[in-house]
Formats: structure tokens, C-alpha cells, sequence
């Protein structure tokens, strides 16, 4: 019986190897129909083996699989904990599922378990810059949201300028109901010496928002501003017993020009003169809430307490927007983040802020620890990420890649991101070149191949984009861009029959056509094909799509496409 069972583990042994020689082998070749299915077959044999895991829900998620990605994925994290590839591709498979929360927590994890590797730092940073761009796609949808991104602007500007000011002035005009943002605006006023205007946005906050804190900073500097140094003090330990960080920030707000004389009482403006934020804790102690609940800490603006509520159950939305604006205020962007995105819907205009400052912010230290590296070709690389999703400057960005690229010339990486620039400035020669680039040393990128598609198409080049589409079919076969791609090629190079073929299931398989566009393409291959009826339903929906479109004027904040 011994030598029985010593046999058959040993046959076991022979056929796991066996596997997973094959799905290596297969995958490396980007043949991933082959891959899957052998590394599958080596998972039922030795379920927790990290390589099988792993190359198993890299290839689901290349083909368009994340959901099933997500089980292996989570293993290969499990079972070696000190890996970071894991946890990267698992934040990557719940980005394309658009899960933002668990997404954001995964990189994060990547990054704590190779807190120096350029790899997790990018990676990170290329989430969170791509989620700045949708949010802020989103945010310019209405004029109400949009004034969210005057302040998002205002913010990343010197205190004490006029196009800051300018900036505030904008974003309250176009969403006047903003928590805070006319205290805000009168502090921007009375760094510049604009008093007449800063006494109005004063009286603006009292009517709208009597019990803000930027309100009463802005009242502690008119008082400050008329000689009334106690009652100017008083506001500010107000602000203080509130929250200790929103007392540094407006010490760090407060002009040099207004202060009292040194002999004034109150050890609080000596932590004013000498801007020394570190002893604000010495000097004012917050005031506990007793006994009150979350919505009353939000209320009263406790954010260090509401910070130290324990984090909500799952479904709890509004509470993690609440905690989430909590913690932005007090800066801990890195727990904030996961918050907001679980209540990005209830906060709404808040939540979209706070997620637009901190995604700069941790895409600022991931720069920051690149240079301590002394990594200059990513520093390039993450430079041109965020002037291209954040300023969206293509020309800045292209030299940064550009730069990049210098240091590394044959980095494949660096030429999908420079064909991304040259598309977004229209060269598609220099695009086409960049693309083809990447390509040269891995035929199977997805990204390089995606970017020569859409240089094909904007030529309307329809033979080549349809050569460079089916590769992609062939190795992701439930690619829906490429299939509607592939339709839309096929009806603008008269051929019907084939456009009906890949855009009518895609489109009733709900792929997003928020214009109509893509409607209205069918139903003219419909009609060319005498399918009258079928035409008319597909024009009717196209329709209903652009008028809907036009009503709403907006895009989802979850777009990452």
C-alpha cells in the first residue's frame, strides 16, 4: 500500500509539472486558450502553488476575465506574502471590475510589501492618475461638479495669488453650496489685501454656512485685520477644539503681515509667527464630542475624532463617505482613499474632491520615493503620466517620455505611453512609430496594439485597422473594443454583413454607447441589408441615447476606461 500511494504522488508530481511546464510555455507565448485550460488542470492537482496561481489569473485577466481572475489571484497574494506581483495584478483585476475600493487596498498592499520597487510605485501611481482623469471627466460634467474642479486647481496654487483667488472665486459662483467654500475664498481675499471683497464672502458665509471653519478662520482674520487680537484668537482655538488639523491649516494660511505685537497675550500667536504647526498640540486641545454619533462629528467638522470611529460595515456608503472626508481633512490620503471611493455616490461633489487631491497627492509620493531611489527614467515616465492625466499637456508629457526613453531606448513600456501622447496631439505618423516600437520586441502587447488601432481608424485606414483588430480577437477573444471596433470598421468599408455581425450582439450585451453612436452605425448596416424593422429600432435607441446623453451632460465617476 506504501508503495502504492509513493507512485501514484509521484505521478501526481510528474503531471502538475507536466501542467504547468505547458501553461508557462504557452503563455509566454501569449496562447492563452492553450494556457488557461492547461494551468487550470495543474491547480486541481496542487491548489495552492503560487507560480500556477499566479500565471493562471495573470492569463484570465489578459483575456478579459478579471471576475475569475480575482479566486487565483487571491491565493498566489496569500500563499507568498512577501510578493507584491500579486497583489498588483489582483488591483488590476478589480479595476477592470471596477471595484475602486478593493482595487485602491491591493496596490497599496503591493506597495507595503515592495515599498522601494519601481514596479508597485507605478503601478500605484498609474491607478490612481487614471482614476484622477475619470473623476475629473466626470466632476466636468455639470457646471455644479465642475466648480469641484476650480478648487481641486486652486488648491495645487501658492497661497496669497491672484489666480488662486480667481480660482476660488469661479468655483463658488458656479456651486455657491460647497461646504466651506466662501470662508475659503475670503482667506485667498485677505492674503492679497482685498478687504471690501473679503468682507463680503464674510457675510456670504454667515447667511450660508454660519458654523464652518474656514468660516470662522475667515473671521478670525477680519478680527485679527481690525487690531482685535483676543476675539481673533478666540476663533481660532474655536477652530482648533474642533480639529488640530484644520487649526495648522490655518496657521499655515495666515499672512506674515498679521500679527500681534510680541508682547500680545496668547501663546497661540507665538505658533502663528514662528508657523510652527507642531505646537498646536501644546497650545489648543481638541474638544471631545461626548456621546455623539458619526453624523454629528461630519456635522461639526471632529475630523481627528470622527477618524477614530471604527471603519462601517461594508454597505454602509454614506458612513464611509464620512469617514473617508474625515481623514482627507486630516491627511491620511492613504486610508481616505478606499473610504471615498465606498461612498463616492452619497458624497457625491465632497467625495470627488477629497479623491482628486488625494490621488495627486500619493501619485506626488510616489515621485518622491522614486527620487530617493534616484530612479530618474520612472521619475520621466511618472512626470509624463501626470501631465497627461492631470494637466492633460500631451506635448509636456511626450518629452517626458521622450526624456525617459533616452535613459531606457528600448523600453517598450515608455513607447505605448508615448504613442498615447502622440495620439492625444494628433501626430499619427509619430504615434504609429511609437506604437509599432512597442511592439517590436513583444508582438502580444495589448495596449501598443490598441493604440495602432485607433491610428488606423482616425486615417480611416480600414484595411489596417481590421489586420490589427483580429490580432487582437485572436488573442482575446471576448474583447469587446476590438469586436465594436471591428464592426464599425467593417460597416464604413461597406461590408454590412460583417458590421452587423460584431456590433449588434456587443450592443445588446449592454456595451456602453452613451452618444448613440454606435446605434446609429447598426441600424445604417441594418437598412443596407433590407432588415427595415430592425433598422428602425436600432435608429429609435440611437435616438434615445444622444437625447439622453444631452440631458445629462455627464459620465459615470466610474469610468476608467
Amino acid at each position: 500500500m506504501f508503495a502504492f500511494c509513493l507512485v501514484a504522488r509521484t505521478a501526481t508530481q510528474t503531471d502538475f509539472e507536466v501542467l504547468l511546464k505547458k501553461g508557462v510555455t504557452l503563455s509566454q507565448q501569449a496562447d492563452y486558450a492553450g494556457a488557461i485550460p492547461a494551468l487550470e488542470q495543474a491547480r486541481k492537482l496542487a491548489p495552492r502553488h503560487y507560480l500556477a496561481n499566479l500565471l493562471l489569473g495573470v492569463d484570465l485577466l489578459r483575456t478579459g476575465r478579471p471576475a475569475e481572475a480575482i479566486d487565483p489571484l487571491q491565493v498566489a497574494a496569500e500563499v507568498n506574502p512577501n510578493d507584491a506581483a500579486a497583489m498588483g495584478y489582483l488591483g488590476e483585476a478589480q479595476t477592470a471590475l471596477r471595484d475602486f475600493a478593493r482595487a485602491a487596498e491591493s496596490f497599496q498592499a503591493a506597495v507595503s510589501r515592495a515599498p522601494h520597487s519601481e514596479e508597485t510605485l507605478l503601478g500605484w501611481a498609474d491607478f490612481g492618475l487614471e482614476r484622477f482623469r475619470a473623476l475629473g471627466t466626470w466632476l466636468r460634467g455639470t457646471e455644479k461638479r465642475t466648480a469641484v474642479v476650480l478648487r481641486v486647481e486652486a488648491e495645487g496654487m501658492e497661497d496669497g495669488t491672484k489666480p488662486r483667488e480667481n480660482l476660488l472665486r469661479q468655483s463658488a459662483a458656479k456651486n455657491p453650496e460647497q461646504p466651506g467654500i466662501w470662508g475659503e475664498l475670503g482667506v485667498a481675499q485677505v492674503q492679497l489685501g482685498m478687504r471690501s471683497d473679503a468682507e463680503e464672502s464674510l457675510k456670504i458665509a454667515h447667511e450660508r454656512q454660519p458654523t464652518a471653519s474656514t468660516t470662522w478662520q475667515l473671521e478670525a482674520l477680519m478680527e485679527a485685520a481690525a487690531g482685535n487680537w483676543p476675539e481673533a484668537e478666540a476663533r481660532l482655538r474655536a477652530v482648533g477644539e474642533r480639529s488640530p488639523a484644520a487649526l495648522r491649516r490655518a496657521i499655515a494660511a495666515w499672512p506674515r503681515g498679521l500679527l500681534p505685537d510680541h508682547d500680545a497675550d496668547g501663546s497661540l500667536w507665538q505658533c502663528v509667527r514662528e508657523r510652527s504647526t507642531n505646537c498646536v498640540a501644546a497650545t489648543v486641545s481638541p474638544k471631545a464630542g461626548v456621546g455623539q454619533s458619526a453624523e454629528q462629528l461630519f456635522a461639526e467638522e471632529r475630523w481627528e475624532q470622527l477618524a477614530a470611529v471604527p471603519p462601517p460595515a461594508a454597505d454602509q456608503t454614506a458612513a464611509w463617505f464620512r469617514r473617508g472626508a474625515a481623514l482627507g481633512e486630516i491627511g491620511d490620503c492613504a486610508q481616505a482613499i478606499p473610504a471615498l471611493e465606498r461612498g463616492l455616490k452619497d458624497g457625491a461633489e465632497t467625495a470627488g474632491f477629497w479623491l482628486e487631491i488625494c490621488y495627486g497627492a500619493e501619485a506626488g509620493r510616489a515621485a518622491a520615493q522614486l527620487r530617493l531611489e534616484g530612479n530618474e527614467a520612472a521619475i520621466h515616465r511618472l512626470r509624463g503620466d501626470m501631465l497627461l492625466r492631470m494637466k492633460d499637456d500631451a506635448a509636456a508629457a511626450a518629452a517626458e517620455y521622450a526624456e525617459a526613453q533616452r535613459l531606457r531606448p528600448k523600453d517598450a513600456d515608455l513607447s505605448e505611453r508615448l504613442a498615447e501622447a502622440y495620439l492625444a496631439l494628433g501626430d499619427m505618423a509619430r504615434a504609429k512609430q511609437a506604437a509599432n516600437d512597442a511592439l517590436a520586441g513583444d508582438p502580444h502587447r495589448m495596449l501598443a496594439l490598441r493604440r495602432l488601432a485607433l491610428v488606423a481608424m482616425s486615417e480611416r485606414d480600414y484595411a489596417e485597422a481590421l489586420a490589427v483588430l483580429k490580432k487582437m480577437v485572436a488573442m482575446n477573444p471576448t474583447n469587446a473594443w476590438a469586436r465594436v471596433q471591428m464592426g464599425t470598421a467593417y460597416a464604413q468599408s461597406g461590408r454590412p454583413d460583417e458590421a452587423v455581425r460584431y456590433l449588434q450582439p456587443a450592443l445588446a450585451a449592454g456595451y456602453p454607447d452613451e452618444k448613440g453612436a454606435l446605434h446609429a452605425e447598426l441600424a445604417g448596416a441594418l437598412r443596407k441589408l433590407g432588415r427595415v424593422e430592425e433598422a428602425k429600432a436600432a435608429a429609435a435607441e440611437a435616438s434615445r441615447l444622444a437625447d439622453s446623453f444631452q440631458a445629462r451632460g455627464q459620465k459615470s465617476p466610474d469610468d476608467h476606461q
